[in-house]
């Protein structure tokens, strides 16, 4: 049986893979899965690269990998490509050369724990966003959703204890965290207006090389990791990781879902990051899930679920 992707799917070279996700749920929550992974490695990588290295090293293995199933793709869109730089300029400039990197930064500086809680206020910065632009209205219900979702990450983050996470207050790690929130926002919106003419996976390509460009100069400025440093299996393993997961797979499935339900109800699927982040840290770091992470999870799922069962509201 031959499955059909849609006019939004790839029109080349990955076509055959990502049109076996024909549910945009199940890519958002892959790439929910694999982005958790991220910040498990970052954390780990914190001491050995610096951040705008880590993201440098992390894409340009990316594309090494991805060009090959791509490349006629790109070649066979480059008029297109011409046509639309602004956009994938844009979407290099943010979603991969700054969010990430400011990722880093305040993995530097924050807890992962600051650093996911800061996080799950993407999607009502993203539904704020789109209600701005004027792409879709929220109703009641998606409101209310989103409310929950948000409470139930909250309580898995914190593991139940708000006060203490706020009772020092917001470093520069957590400062650095809400622009990558901005950010990530400003790239979730403009993937809404990627043309149906232009596949996501020539996009993501374009992508990358304008962020390697873009972070090349200050890669090259910098000095500011050893370059033995890239001799340590663990350290090769966790760029492999950010690089095929968390990087190609990972922003396929993520613009996949974007295309098939709207950059607002998409980023519900941002909160599913607590919860497998708490999943990953039992086998890496032996923690065991308590109470508040199983209520959290549970209120971050009943969140996403009111979300998809009642649709945004057209704006007019």
């Amino acid at each position: 049986m031959s499955l059909q992707p849609d006019a939004h799917a790839p029109a080349v070279g990955a076509k055959s893979f990502i049109a076996r996700f024909r549910s945009p749920r199940l890519a958002l929550t892959l790439a929910a899965l694999f982005w958790s992974g991220n910040f498990v490695a970052g954390r780990a990588l914190r001491g050995q690269i610096d951040p705008v290295t880590l993201n440098f090293t992390r894409w340009l293995i990316a594309i090494l990998v991805f060009a090959p199933f791509v490349w006629r793709g790109v070649r066979a869109k480059r008029a297109i490509l011409r046509r639309e730089w602004r956009l994938v300029a844009a979407l290099g400039a943010t979603g991969i050369a700054a969010f990430h990197t400011l990722n880093y930064f305040a993995l530097h500086t924050t807890s992962a724990t600051n650093a996911l809680l800061v996080l799950s206020v993407a999607p009502i910065a993203i539904l704020g966003g789109a209600a701005l632009v004027g792409f879709e209205r929220p109703n009641g219900r998606q409101a209310l959703g989103m409310a929950v979702s948000v409470a139930g990450a909250a309580i898995l983050i914190s593991r139940g204890d708000i006060e203490t996470i706020y009772s020092g207050g917001f470093n520069s790690g957590d400062l650095w965290m809400l622009v990558s929130v901005a950010i990530w926002t400003a790239y979730s919106l403009l993937l809404r207006r990627r043309p149906a003419d232009l596949p996501q996976d020539v996009t993501l390509a374009a992508s990358i090389v304008v962020a390697l460009v873009l972070l090349t100069p200050v890669v090259a400025l910098a000095h500011a990791t050893d370059p033995a440093v890239f001799g340590s299996p663990p350290v090769l393993l966790g760029i492999g990781y950010l690089a095929v997961f968390a990087s190609v797979l990972a922003f396929l499935f993520w613009s996949f879902g974007v295309s098939q339900l709207g950059a607002s109800r998409a980023g519900q699927f941002i909160n599913l990051m607590p919860i497998f982040g708490a999943a990953l840290a039992f086998p890496v770091l032996g923690e065991i899930p308590g109470p508040p992470q199983i209520v959290g999870a549970a209120l971050v799922l009943c969140g996403i679920g009111i979300v998809e069962r009642w649709r945004l509201t057209p704006w007019r």
